[in-house]
């Protein structure tokens, strides 16, 4: 019986030996493995860049479209049935060269009337100027030949203007940039008969923001030049030709006008698109004005509800990523200019942005060094 005792007691105890021991493990695994997942998310690595502040001097590109140095829409100040059209889209015309003609029929037939109106006042007039000086008619009755043959005369003018206006000239050396009508259609007084432009000079047009208008004013954009999206390798030398003095009521930019001379071995034609490149040196007015302005990579900006824009700022020794909203103020090549409480030298992430949480545990990437290894 006393045997039968101290072996369920020998059990008994270990049994206890194995559940403490069997616990002690598995809450050894667990703390290790909480210790593992957390080193495993604070060696995860952020790529950033360094917050800058704007250079005073520096180099900025804007989106651009060529349009002709000169342009015009043709039309007839007369309506009539289009009998010649020398108008192929295009076609280079020069200037005095027609462009269309009307058919003259009716108005040949009505200068002929006019005509014969204006030689039978012409004699009437002659008529009672020689009886008014016989004595034989009264001088209303000459006053009234001299009135009938004014207005004979100016019939006359006014037919043969109208025949002159069936002919549609080049006004200068071009091309025909669109036709809107077709051989044989009868067309009215004034409808656009063709887009006729001069191409013998470019224009480039470029939108300039504001605030640049405001303190720098157009002499701030220096050694300007144009490269054409149809030959990404060459910049051309530009001048500005002129500007507006009205912002755009949607984007507050004000449209910069540049001219240069068609490149030599490329043809480019109005609506093609391009890039200007500028040289602007920021005045001492808007450099105080950029002090609450920083610069940053366009790929650090997050764009979140609401349309606001925001970046996450990474601490140097790691940790939890800061979420800090800003105001674009202007784009600058690849960098964009922000208002914000970004400070210089503060390091923002530059990938994996929408990854990120206020939670996160975090820290730069190694320069030099890329993914796992950073």
């Amino acid at each position: 019986m006393k045997l039968k005792k101290s072996i369920m007691v020998t059990i008994v105890s270990g049994m206890f030996l194995i559940s403490a021991l069997v616990f002690f493990v598995l809450k050894n695994r667990g703390e290790a493995q909480s210790a593992v997942s957390q080193k495993t998310l604070i060696v995860r690595s952020v790529p950033t860049a360094v917050v800058q502040l704007p250079p005073k001097d520096c180099v900025r590109l804007f989106p651009g479209k060529v349009r002709a140095n000169r342009r015009v829409e043709l039309a007839f100040s007369v309506p009539g049935l289009l009998d010649q059209l020398n108008a192929e889209e295009g076609c280079s015309i020069r200037k005095g060269e027609i462009v269309a003609r009307l058919d003259q029929r009716d108005y040949r037939y009505a200068l002929d009337r006019a005509k014969a109106k204006l030689e039978n006042a012409k004699r009437e007039l002659a008529r009672y100027a020689s009886l008014w000086e016989q004595k034989a008619a009264a001088r209303v009755e000459y006053e009234n030949a001299e009135t009938s043959y004014h207005v004979a005369l100016a019939e006359f003018r006014i037919c043969q203007k109208a025949l002159e206006d069936t002919m549609l000239h080049a006004p200068f050396d071009g091309v025909i940039a669109k036709r809107y009508v077709e051989n044989q259609e009868h067309v009215q007084a004034k409808k656009a008969i063709v887009s006729f432009q001069d191409i013998s000079r470019i224009e480039v047009i470029i939108q300039i923001p504001e605030r640049l208008i405001a303190h720098g004013g157009i002499a701030a954009l220096k050694i300007l030049q144009v490269r054409f999206d149809a030959d990404s390798e060459h910049w051309f030398d530009a001048t500005v030709r002129e500007h507006s003095a009205k912002s755009d009521s949607i984007t507050q930019t004000y449209d910069v006008v540049l001219v240069l001379a068609p490149p030599a071995d490329l043809k480019v034609f109005p609506g093609m698109t391009a890039t200007v490149r500028a040289r602007i040196t920021e005045p001492s007015a808007l450099s105080a004005s950029l002090q609450d302005v920083a610069r940053i990579p366009a790929e650090a900006l997050c764009r979140g509800d609401a349309g606001r824009s925001y970046v996450w700022v990474i601490d140097p020794a790691g940790g939890n990523p800061k979420k800090i909203l800003v105001e674009s103020a202007e784009l600058c090549g690849d960098y964009v200019d922000v208002r914000s409480e970004l400070h210089p030298g503060e390091l923002v992430a530059i990938a994996g942005l929408h990854m990120l949480q206020e939670d996160s545990l975090v820290r730069p990437m190694l320069n030099g060094k890329e993914g796992l290894d950073g």
